[in-house]
């Protein structure tokens, strides 16, 4: 099951939290042999802590007679999260006893790691986590030994998704680990190794749930700590979570071949040669005759899924909802996705196929909103490999246009309503390193073209008056792109694109097409409509493209035009 490259391993295991008190071990191994799955992580459960020897020596045998090797030990409930808790004698004590026969546990089982979440500080005794980090890191330090001695070889922690439960930031991560690492490095022959057991569905979104980190962002700084992982999909706040059947592939943001691609460039900094990534989920709702039989499917249908994303690198397919033409491009605009939500919308803008990303830049004086600013920008720019395309609309042209150098973008568009030294402008966009574009609003006649031909790269039609989402697509519009289009390839500019922008809807893209549009501005009427998912909306603009251009008149080469 194991795919070898640059000395990276991916293997598939489960882990055993979804059959707690609903199924035995002996229906789980059955199921994971006959999907050929090898690795199980023993999930805790109440009464683990209690149970004699004999029955884990016994585990071990049921497991192995069926091939099934128990590879780790992860906690399910947050039982070991007294090392955090002031409220009260006891808690500390009992934690640091039941960890320590957690430990003795995985030796009975053959488990080589142990894994947890360090436990919450009580949101009410917020200024108590530093005590908290520090009671833990002493403790922690000690069952390092213990697990030494055991033959445990590391004991590894969750990054979560709540300030309450550190670590989480990534700076957070860095500091307790580089901690731990240093009492490793003083310690080698006595002590295991901590690392991390990562869970890809963990973000963190803040008290607005605003996305702050996403995914990768928390995965990237443990990399050299990072030994195994948990596998579950999530929704764009990181909030509620499931697994990959079909029906949750659609509404989740996990994209597994992203995550595999990931770690696999990035294999020189694991410290492990073999990363098991365990499926993690709780299956149906617990405890009721029309949904505990759903388990058996739900898991097959995950692990299946896993078995052809994590374990497998992804033959290069036809993908029908992304965009697929080459002819016209897309580009969403991003004003139009929810604020709160903004990361991990772009992360499934990004999985659509688009060409660029579409950013208005507003001042709150040319039009009256302020959606965007600089600041986004720059942000994007260090977060996303598609180019970004920014829509100017302000009165102080120059002032944005070299706010924009450092963010190393693609097209920038001025409008030559508000340019007052136009040809200066454009130009002044292509010092930056930029294409440089004309925008027009509709009432705008394109003799304002004439003189800066020489100057453009594209023209940008706005096809609703400027400043808001949602409005209807003004009357001449198609008329104007037709024109525009006649008008650029007369004048022997035919490279010269028609951009689009304003109530691109999938009734309006064909004939914006068929009258020569080269680039849609896509919105709130076609990709973010609320009327299907974004990859299915992305399949119908992609067929109302084709119907454009099946009718489109065939335009000029370079070679035909007429150069002045």
């Amino acid at each position: 099951m194991a795919t070898a490259q640059n000395q990276l391993e991916f293997e598939l295991g489960v882990k055993s939290d979804p059959i707690l008190y609903r199924y035995s071990f002996d229906w789980l191994f059955d199921l994971m042999a006959d999907e050929g799955v090898r690795h199980l992580q023993l999930g805790t459960f109440f009464e683990i802590y209690d149970l004699p020897d004999a029955y884990f020596t016994a585990l071990r045998k049921v497991a192995a007679d069926r091939g099934i090797v128990i590879s780790s030990i992860f906690t399910a409930h947050r039982e070991l999260g007294g090392f955090f808790r002031d409220d009260g004698p006891g808690f500390v004590d009992v934690a640091r006893r039941k960890f320590e026969r957690l430990i003795d546990i995985a030796s009975l089982v053959g488990a080589k790691r142990i894994g947890s979440n360090p436990g919450a500080v009580l949101r009410d005794r917020m200024s108590g986590k530093a005590r908290g980090i520090q009671t833990y890191m002493t403790h922690f330090k000690a069952l390092m030994s213990r697990a030494a001695d055991r033959g445990v070889e590391s004991l590894t922690i969750e990054p979560m998704s709540s300030l309450a439960e550190p670590p989480t930031l990534p700076q957070e991560m860095q500091d307790m680990m580089r901690e731990l690492d240093a009492h490793h490095a003083a310690n080698a022959g006595s002590t295991a190794r901590p690392g991390f057991c990562v869970d890809i569905a963990h973000g963190y979104a803040d008290a607005n749930r605003q996305v702050v980190h996403d995914h990768f962002d928390l995965m990237k700084p443990g990399l050299p700590w990072t030994c195994e992982v948990h596998l579950k999909n999530t929704d764009s706040s990181y909030d509620s979570t499931f697994g990959f059947a079909e029906s949750d592939l659609s509404r989740g943001i996990i994209r597994m071949p992203d995550v595999r691609a990931f770690y696999q460039d990035h294999a020189s900094s694991l410290p492990v040669k073999q990363l098991v990534g365990y499926l993690e989920i709780g299956g149906p709702k617990l405890g009721r005759d029309y949904s505990d039989p759903k388990l058996d499917a739900a898991l097959r249908n995950s692990l299946r899924h896993l078995k052809q994303t994590w374990l497998e690198t992804p033959a290069p397919t036809p993908v029908p909802n992304v965009c697929t033409s080459h002819d016209v491009t897309i580009a969403p605009s991003m004003m139009c996705v929810d604020p709160l939500n903004f990361q991990s919308a772009l992360r499934e803008v990004e999985s659509l196929g688009v060409h660029m990303l579409h950013l208005d830049i507003m001042d709150g004086q040319f039009v009256p909103n302020m959606p965007m600013g600089l600041g986004l920008v720059q942000a994007l720019s260090r977060k996303t490999t598609l180019p970004l395309d920014v829509h100017l609309m302000v009165r102080d042209n120059d002032f944005f246009v070299g706010a924009l150098e450092q963010s190393k973008v693609a097209r920038v568009s001025v409008h030559v309503e508000s340019c007052t030294h136009l040809d200066r402008t454009l130009s002044r966009i292509r010092d930056i390193g930029a294409q440089a574009g004309l925008a027009i609003n509709p009432g705008t006649s394109l003799d304002v073209l004439d003189y800066v031909l020489e100057r453009i790269d594209f023209v940008l039609l706005m096809t609703v008056n400027p400043g808001f989402a949602g409005q209807q697509m003004t009357p001449a519009s198609i008329r104007k792109i037709a024109d525009c289009r006649r008008l650029l390839d007369e004048r022997g500019h035919s490279h010269v694109t028609v951009q689009v922008d304003g109530n691109v809807s999938f009734e309006n893209i064909a004939p914006m097409v068929a009258a020569g549009a080269d680039c849609l501005v896509a919105g709130t009427s076609s990709i973010f409509h609320t009327r299907a998912p974004w990859g299915q909306n992305i399949a119908a603009m992609n067929e109302a493209i084709e119907q454009g251009l099946s009718v489109r008149p065939a335009r000029p080469s370079q070679a035909e035009a007429r150069v002045p």
